[in-house]
């Protein structure tokens, strides 16, 4: 997986989007599913210690982040709290991951917002840093396989 900084006009529904998760010892981000109409379904792992000490309701999607975690649907906004969009590049190429010989091969948009929209519904299991996080969301969305480049030292 590659990354470039992108604006929002500059991709598609079914796009792997990220942006950096601030005030981390280490550059960390934060991975979704563009679905369109401005709206990203990710992963959230539970909830931490907010800045905002009153997090009210989003007026756009309705999304309060002292709330609503797991699989969830929200604005564009929601999803970037101020932070730099970057779309994940996939590239065509042979990665082996756990002693098995991958392609990476990106599902067809509409296939990556279906299986996002399957999983907002039935959820994507217990959410764990190390091993099924936001990042091993979209890559299952987008390629049918749940891996984290950041987990496993780099992109992939």
């Amino acid at each position: 997986m590659g990354q470039r900084q992108t604006k929002p006009e500059e991709f598609v529904p079914g796009a792997h989007i990220y942006r950096l998760i601030p005030n981390t010892p280490i550059d960390c981000y934060h991975h979704g599913i563009y679905i369109g109409d401005n709206m990203v379904i990710h992963f959230l792992g539970p909830v931490k210690k907010l800045v905002d000490p009153d997090p009210s309701e989003c007026q756009k999607c309705g999304h309060r982040p002292d709330t609503n975690r797991g699989v969830v649907k929200t604005c564009l906004d929601c999803f970037l709290v101020g932070q730099r969009l970057f779309i994940a590049q996939y590239i065509w190429r042979s990665l082996i991951f756990r002693r098995k010989r991958r392609l990476i091969h990106p599902k067809q948009p509409d296939e990556v917002v279906a299986k996002a929209n399957e999983l907002l519904k039935t959820g994507f299991g217990t959410y764990s840093l190390v091993g099924n996080n936001c990042e091993n969301f979209a890559s299952f969305c987008k390629c049918g396989f749940s891996i984290s480049g950041q987990v496993f030292g780099g992109s992939y």
